[in-house]
């Protein structure tokens, strides 16, 4: 490669890097610089409390033409007057109480559910929303064939399989789903044999044995029974009480049992024991052994656990008494959007916009504040991390497009034509608009 052509790439490598780099700058001030100078502005509590979803609903499903004023996470911060308008209202709490359990044996854990069927959300396969069906569904023609999900409180089994899978995408399903279905991203096979689920499917938690046990823990949509020695808990508010409860002959004989409710559960296993470690409980109190032993379904342990708080004193206080906001705005983060573009408000919805009205569990999950605000609380944030994407997005661009400019400034001053018309490095002689010429002398004219 001859020099000229070495010069000429230099310059055209130079013009390409500034031109993207200031783009990318542009680009980035919007989506990135900004939200996340802001954010950090904002002063967010670093230390997560927790939320519980008390309403979640989409004002574009439906047909409805609702004044979308803000939504809890927009695919793309760029249009997010466009697509879904999803706003989910939480409760804002306190963390719940850390209760252990110690020296556990006999552990029943399941997974059991209170779900009504007929209030849960409709997934209408004509307007393209069964693209994404996983798990078992019960389907009607009627309308725009709508599909209800039936996989947290049923078990359907059917020797009759449908062999070909029947492809819903989005815009609908490749023909009418009628009856119940399993599904797996969006390709169903019908189960020919299960004509009522409420009648042909077997429903969960209906054959329980709760005899020999004192502690029954409600988590979500599981729920844990078991038999423990003893309990203690690190909070200083709850400690007296538990301790209490633990010290009790009659806890410890198994003639009354704790029901309470904790978001998070782990089993550590021992020589021959277990350990049960659990997070953000509340809702505790006693029961009878007697009023235990012989409820054979989750439906019955609800209403039991229910009635106990109604009758008898906390042993840890109730969700409501936690309470620091109600009916607060839950965001993403502050912009309400994201542009990772990956279906990231898909996965944050999954976990976050199940109000409880069909009878399961509500959503629970860590969520952040400052005082700046009240009017919204954010689902995700990590200072550290929000700093990092910050400083590279401003950075990286920011000295690249000044490197390249500097080339090309360079470049104009050091590079010049020679007579023939080739491009020559000149040093910075005589300026960047060529190569100087000697002065022609008069007698050489002639």
């Amino acid at each position: 490669m001859t020099a000229e052509k070495q010069i000429c790439l230099s310059i055209c490598v130079c013009q390409l890097i500034a031109i993207l780099s200031g783009v990318s700058l542009l680009y980035l001030a919007v989506i990135v610089i900004i939200p996340s100078k802001n954010e950090l502005a904002m002063e967010f509590n670093e230390t997560p409390i927790m939320c519980t979803t008390v309403e979640a609903k989409d004002l574009a499903s439906g047909g409805k033409k609702e004044e979308c004023k803000w939504s809890t996470c927009g695919e793309w911060c760029l249009s997010k007057g466009s697509g879904t308008c999803m706003q989910i209202h939480v409760m804002v709490r306190s963390n719940g109480s850390k209760v252990n359990f110690r020296d556990c044996v006999d552990i029943a854990d399941d997974e059991c559910s209170a779900l009504d069927v007929n209030a849960t959300h409709v997934k209408y396969c004509k307007k393209g929303q069964c693209k994404d069906l996983t798990g078992l569904y019960y389907c009607t023609t009627d309308g725009d064939n709508g599909c209800s999900e039936i996989t947290p409180a049923f078990v359907c089994q059917s020797r009759k399989i449908q062999r070909e899978s029947v492809l819903c995408d989005e815009k609908k399903c490749k023909e009418r789903l009628n009856g119940v279905y399993s599904c797996k991203g969006g390709r169903c096979q019908h189960l020919e044999e299960i004509h009522k689920y409420w009648r042909d499917c077997e429903r969960k938690c209906t054959k329980l044995e709760m005899r020999e046990r004192n502690v029954v823990i409600f988590s979500t949509e599981r729920l844990v029974a078991t038999a423990c020695w003893s309990m203690d808990s690190p909070d200083n508010n709850t400690s007296a009480s538990i301790e209490a409860v633990s010290s009790s002959q009659e806890w410890r004989d198994k003639r009354q049992a704790l029901f309470i409710f904790c978001t998070y559960v782990k089993k550590v296993t021992g020589k021959r024991t277990y350990d049960i470690l659990t997070e953000d409980c509340f809702n505790a109190t006693l029961g009878s052994a007697d009023e235990l032993k012989n409820l054979k379904d989750y439906m019955q342990l609800l209403r039991l656990h229910q009635s106990l708080g109604n009758r008898s004193e906390w042993v840890i206080p109730p969700e409501h008494t936690l309470r620091v906001m109600n009916n607060t705005q839950l965001r993403i983060n502050p912009e309400g959007c994201v542009n990772t573009l990956r279906k990231e408000c898909t996965a944050f919805f999954k976990t976050h916009a199940h109000d409880g009205f069909d009878g399961m569990t509500p959503d629970r999950y860590p969520c952040y504040f400052t005082d700046q605000s009240r009017e919204y609380v954010i689902g995700k944030f990590d200072p550290r991390m929000t700093t990092t994407i910050l400083l590279v997005a401003t950075i990286l661009p920011g000295c690249l497009f000044i490197l390249a400019c500097s080339c090309l400034f360079i470049c104009s001053k050091s590079v010049g034509v020679d007579d023939e018309g080739h491009l020559r490095v000149t040093l910075l002689q005589g300026g960047g608009a060529g190569a100087v010429k000697e002065p022609v002398q008069f007698d050489e004219l002639l």
